[in-house]
């Protein structure tokens, strides 16, 4: 029996410690971006302003280890949504799909009602949503982008008894990221989120006259205006590398939550506003630009980490090896 144990029990131990190597925790990277922008209404409290054209856009962009695809463009005001992978959720569909079992990219944008709504006020308000989305389990990389946008030609009439005609904007936004980067993720790997919402005016000189990038804070983030309202920061990101791994980054300014149903919903948002200095007369081009992309790149880490449930046995495995060896040396 002793002859036994001591030819037999190298192989079991053998056994144990790869059985406790193999069982690795699962890698993973994870990025969510979402926006939705509805009730926009631009109205022309002073002066006289008249609308030329107006050029919508809408873009979806997603990748998944190399292979990507590209949906949409100008003239479109709902882009096809782009997928790369695993991807359950279907079109127009902008809440999460989260973490699963495979990875995925997939981008969304919709233009549901009139992007810049025409003058006077009074007209349908404008409601546009984006998300992107992307998931990674082991290494690899994914990107996906969703976004509206528009341009819009004007002509600023100079009324008598007016210094000039100024524009005003209001609307409601529900912001949301979440972003993710597992702790075992190695030196390379990184992950981040965005999203981006800005108005613009140009005059016929190509010269920004006023721009508006909301940031959460009354007065910042404005050019050429006079801000009223923010309820939250529109321009910002996160970002994840191996030193900051390990947590989920969640951005919930509004206190709404994640969307539900379809995300397209209007009963939670923040509140923004704002009012343009006078523009003299002449042409311009305002443009609205809103955008959400996620980015993740793993490398996988260079040697397996047990999982806690097989660390008890590969402890046992090195107390057995570890008698054994005493036995042999009496």
């Amino acid at each position: 029996m002793t002859t036994f144990l001591c030819t037999r029990l190298p192989m079991i131990v053998l056994a144990l410690l790869l059985l406790a190597g193999s069982g690795t925790a699962s890698a993973a990277a994870y990025g969510y971006s979402y926006t939705s922008v509805f009730g926009l209404v631009i109205s022309n409290p002073t002066g006289s302003t008249t609308l030329i054209s107006n050029i919508d856009l809408s873009r979806t962009t997603a990748t998944l280890n190399g292979s990507g695809v590209i949906h949409g463009g100008s003239n479109q005001i709902d882009a096809a949504q782009a997928t790369r992978g695993a991807v359950s959720k279907g079109q127009n569909d902008f809440t999460q799909q989260g973490m699963g079992n495979a990875s995925y990219a997939r981008a969304d944008a919709q233009i549901i009602s009139s992007q810049i709504p025409p003058f006077p006020p009074g007209s349908t308000s404008t409601h546009t949503v984006n998300a992107a989305e992307t998931y990674l389990t082991g290494g690899g990389s994914a990107d996906a982008l969703g976004r509206n946008g528009s341009s819009t030609a004007m002509a600023v009439n100079f009324v008598v008894g007016e210094p000039g005609a100024t524009l005003e904007f209001q609307f409601q936004a529900l912001p949301f990221m979440q972003l993710y980067l597992d702790a075992q993720a190695a030196t390379g790997s990184a992950a981040s989120t965005n999203l981006v919402l800005t108005f613009s005016i140009i005059d016929e000189n190509g010269q920004i006259v006023f721009n508006w990038a909301p940031d959460g804070i009354i007065g910042s983030g404005i050019l050429g205006g006079t801000e009223t309202s923010d309820g939250a920061n529109l321009n910002t990101g996160y970002a994840q590398t191996p030193l900051t791994s390990g947590s989920m980054f969640t951005y919930d300014p509004t206190g709404c939550g994640a969307p539900t149903g379809t995300g397209t919903g209007t009963d939670c948002s923040g509140q923004f506003s704002a009012v343009t200095n006078n523009l003299v007369a002449g042409s311009y081009t305002l443009v609205l630009n809103m955008l959400n992309s996620s980015e993740l790149l793993y490398v996988p880490p260079d040697t397996p980490i047990p999982l806690p449930g097989t660390l008890p046995l590969l402890a046992a495995g090195l107390a057995a090896l570890a008698a054994l060896t005493r036995r042999r040396r009496r």
